[in-house]
């Protein structure tokens, strides 16, 4: 039996926001149809008994503009193929403007059990900044909808590193945010210039500045000693949780388990196996009616680059990697190979070591793109 997790792209955005580099567009009711049909097929021509499914994750683009009939002949697709773990784990991206009430109750029908609200910030300006459709009130809204139909697993995003954001509006943010005591989880990410956005485009014009670097270390800094008190811990470099409330689904990534992507664009990996989808949706749509794979790329990696892979991924964790499972995984003695490396960011303050297990410090954590470059 193998055990995977399920990733789900939903492509499709009202608005895209002015920072992201995610596959998605403009809302097409037309082309949502076909999409849809595309995509049950795909999962007809991937998805067996054979495959134990630990979690699922809608993703996107938004896929809480999803109409509730077209996502349950997806979900029902998925219950009919494989089989379930005792208690997966089921999550949906949702942003402020796009649900209610009977939509959120729908979601837990059909068996969504966690949720995930695309906030960002609680400034209407910064809102606006970025491009947001939602304002500061309807975000609010949003959450304490969730709450009210009962939704037990709740993770907000919020976005820190915004050109003309205060340490002050930020510590507002997080305040009011965690009034909610039903709160399970917070991924929180520093503002990413991403080359091809709009906000790169303006950013190389000089058109934004962005924030000072040594305020970006003091709103990280803060924002972990005030999570803190409220029993948030942090176990991956973006991402706090209460204790159990893990997102499971993102630790098989983080991890280098398998996950099956469906949908244009969708990654998966398969053991050493790596493949994506097209990013065309036309292309993707078409081929799905011919009853063809819409894969377009696959490689197969060495055992090295697991490996290095699982390193990588893995000291995005606070636990670290262990070098004896990546050994056993892969057949290659990293504390060997990459010796030198791993005594040089020990001496930076960079790792720290414990048996046979290598960790970031909090200076690490700060600065973890020096850490992964030492084994790319």
């Amino acid at each position: 039996m193998n055990e995977i997790a399920i990733y789900i792209h939903v492509p499709f955005c009202i608005k895209k926001c002015l920072y992201c580099d995610f596959f998605s567009f403009r809302f097409d009711i037309s082309l949502f149809h076909q999409y849809s049909k595309a995509l049950i097929k795909e999962l007809e021509l991937k998805l067996s008994k054979d495959y134990y499914v630990r979690t699922i994750y809608l993703g996107g683009g938004t896929p809480s503009i999803l109409p509730l009939d077209n996502l349950e002949n997806i979900i029902e697709t998925i219950y009919r193929l494989v089989k379930l773990e005792e208690n997966f784990e089921f999550t949906i991206e949702v942003n402020p403007g796009t649900i209610d009430r009977e939509k959120l109750k729908g979601y837990k029908n059909l068996g969504i059990n966690r949720i995930s609200i695309g906030i960002q910030s609680l400034k209407d300006e910064e809102l606006k900044f970025l491009g947001r459709i939602h304002s500061s009130k309807e975000a609010l809204d949003a959450l304490d909808m969730v709450i009210e139909v009962g939704f037990e697993n709740i993770n907000v995003d919020l976005i820190y590193g915004i050109p003309n954001q205060s340490l002050e509006s930020w510590k507002d943010t997080l305040g009011i945010i965690l009034k909610r005591e039903e709160l399970t989880h917070m991924s929180i990410y520093g503002l990413m210039y991403e080359p091809g956005t709009p906000m790169y485009k303006a950013l190389i014009n000089g058109r934004i500045i962005p924030m000072p670097e040594d305020l970006e270390v003091e709103i990280f800094n803060i924002t972990q000693e005030v999570l803190g008190r409220y029993r948030f811990e942090w176990y991956e470099i973006s991402n706090y949780a209460k204790k159990c409330y893990e997102c499971k689904h993102n630790l098989t990534y983080w991890k280098g388990e398998d996950y099956l992507g469906f949908g244009p664009s969708a990654h998966s990996l398969i053991g050493n196996v790596r493949y994506s989808n097209t990013p065309n949706i036309k292309a993707y749509i078409e081929l799905l009616s011919n009853n063809k794979t819409p894969k377009i790329w696959e490689e197969k990696l060495s055992p090295l680059e697991k490996a290095k892979e699982l390193i990588i991924l893995g000291l995005r964790l606070r636990e670290g990697v262990s070098l004896e499972e990546v050994y056993r995984r892969t057949g290659i003695n990293v504390g060997d190979i990459f010796s030198q490396s791993i005594e040089k960011l020990i001496s930076q303050g960079l790792l720290y070591r414990k048996e046979d297990r290598i960790a970031l410090t909090e200076r690490g954590r700060l600065l973890g793109n020096l850490v992964f470059e030492e084994f790319y």
